[in-house]
C-alpha cells in the first residue's frame, strides 16, 4: 500500500481511556453523595420575622411579616412557622423587636381579655428615649383647691406604649402629650376616674419608676 493510500484512510478513533471514565464516574458519585448528605441534614424551616417593631394589640397578617429560613433544631416549635399563620392574622401579645423571629407565645388569635387600649392625656411630656413598646407606669396627682395637686400615686403599673397620638383641636394646648396605652382592664376605672377629675397624669418608664 502506497503512502498516499495510507494518508487517504480515515483516522481511527481512539477508544476512551477506561481509567478516565472510572474517574469521571467516581467524581459524579461523590458530588451526588455530598448533595444527598446536605439535603438529608437540612432541617431548616421557614418562620416569620418582624420587619419593624411590633407592639402589643396590633393585628398582623403574613403581609406584615418577613419570611426567613432558619435551622432551629429542637426550638423550631417555639417560633411562628409560615404554615401556621391563619389568613385572618394574629394579635401581638407582647412587643416584638425589629428583625426578631416571631415567638409563637408572643401572638394569639384574639386580644387577651385581661388587657385593653386607652388614650390618655398627659400633663407632662414623655421622655425623648421612650419608644412604642416600652413599659410605663402611669402616675396621677389628684387635683386640689387653688389649682394645686396632691402627691402622685401609681394608678397603672406596667402599661405598654402603643403610640403617641397627634395633637388636634383646641384642647391640644393644655396637654403635653396624648398617648395610646395597653393597660390591664383592672386599671381602666382608675385611669378614667383620674381623667374625669382633672388629675395631672404622667407616664414614666418602668426602669425609672423607683422609690414609690
Amino acid at each position: 500500500m502506497s503512502q498516499r493510500d495510507r494518508d487517504d484512510r480515515p483516522a481511527r478513533r481512539r477508544a476512551p481511556d477506561p481509567r478516565l471514565l472510572i474517574g469521571l464516574a467516581l467524581v459524579a458519585a461523590s458530588i451526588a453523595g455530598v448533595v444527598g448528605i446536605v439535603a438529608a441534614n437540612d432541617d431548616g424551616i421557614e418562620v416569620y420575622a418582624a420587619p419593624r417593631l411590633l407592639t402589643a394589640g396590633e393585628r398582623i397578617t403574613a403581609d406584615d411579616l418577613d419570611v426567613r429560613r432558619v435551622s432551629l433544631g429542637a426550638d423550631s416549635s417555639a417560633y411562628l412557622a409560615v404554615d401556621s399563620l391563619p389568613a385572618s392574622g394574629v394579635i401581638v401579645a407582647r412587643t416584638i423587636g425589629e428583625g426578631e423571629l416571631v415567638p409563637s407565645a408572643a401572638v394569639g388569635d384574639e386580644r387577651g381579655p385581661s388587657t385593653t387600649t386607652i388614650v390618655v392625656a398627659l400633663t407632662t411630656p414623655l421622655g425623648e428615649t421612650v419608644r412604642a413598646g416600652d413599659q410605663l407606669d402611669v402616675w396621677a396627682s389628684p387635683q386640689e383647691e387653688a389649682g394645686r395637686f396632691g402627691a402622685p400615686v401609681v394608678i397603672s403599673s406596667g402599661a405598654q406604649l402603643v403610640r403617641e397620638v397627634a395633637e388636634e383641636g383646641l384642647v391640644a394646648g393644655a396637654e403635653a402629650a396624648r398617648v395610646e396605652l395597653l393597660v390591664p382592664r383592672r386599671d381602666v376605672a382608675r385611669i378614667l376616674d383620674a381623667l374625669a377629675n382633672g388629675d395631672a397624669l404622667a407616664a414614666v418608664p418602668v426602669s425609672l419608676a423607683v422609690g414609690r
